[in-house]
């Protein structure tokens, strides 16, 4: 299965009247965070595909509202489908995610570290029903942040998640994909390997190529 993963900022090589040409093998979309509504709609609609979304730290006060506690919930159209602490299985292909940063300031979508590992336990008796059925917890984990340490920068903001190093050595996803450090050079490195688990920063876009399983596996 080939994954277009988008995130971040709007590209001229997606937002392209070509992209359904440049990018015909894809199978999937997946957002990472901070990118529009609108930016996702044109790129579902141009390839006809499914997509999958998180978003990050910064979004569009239309596309969310504050409850009860002031926590804000997302108000995105359910033609996307949202990856936060939900599984999603895709021609046998097993996705979550976890959205927004690390807290800063205050904003909506932010979390204190110890939140991000609570909030994490609420998928294990899925991940669980996964390994009983399939023989694998997960294939990708979707987030905006990176790991800690893994890819993240040492400001406030940019920092990683330290809850998601301790989630991919338990739970050994093939793929952890984030956005959030924004990498402008198309040489820079993006594929970082930690534990059995390739973490990818897919600021801008990035192509992913995952084995589906077999027809006689279970799945």
């Amino acid at each position: 299965m080939n994954i277009l993963a988008i995130s971040d900022w709007i590209d001229p090589l997606i937002y392209s009247e070509k992209l359904k040409y440049r990018m015909s093998d894809i199978d999937l979309i997946i957002s990472c965070g901070d990118i529009s509504v609108n930016y996702m709609d044109f790129v579902m609609s141009e390839l006809n595909k499914p997509l999958l979304f998180v978003v990050g730290n910064h979004i569009n006060p239309k596309n969310y509202t504050m409850s009860i506690g002031e926590k804000a919930r997302v108000n995105i159209p359910s033609c996307f489908k949202n990856c936060h602490l939900k599984m999603h299985t895709i021609n046998g292909v097993i996705i979550s995610g976890f959205e927004g940063s690390v807290w800063y300031n205050g904003g909506p979508f932010q979390y204190r570290q110890w939140e991000v590992f609570f909030k994490l336990l609420a998928l294990i008796p899925r991940l669980c029903i996964n390994k009983l059925i399939y023989g694998k917890y997960i294939d990708i984990f979707v987030a905006h942040s990176p790991p800690f340490k893994i890819g993240d920068l040492p400001d406030p903001c940019h920092n990683g998640l330290k809850a998601f190093n301790w989630f991919i050595k338990t739970f050994k996803p093939q793929f952890f994909i984030h956005g959030h450090v924004h990498l402008l050079d198309r040489n820079a490195i993006r594929e970082i390997q930690y534990h059995n688990t390739k973490v990818i920063n897919c600021s801008g876009f990035y192509k992913i190529k995952i084995k589906e399983p077999k027809t006689d596996e279970v799945v």
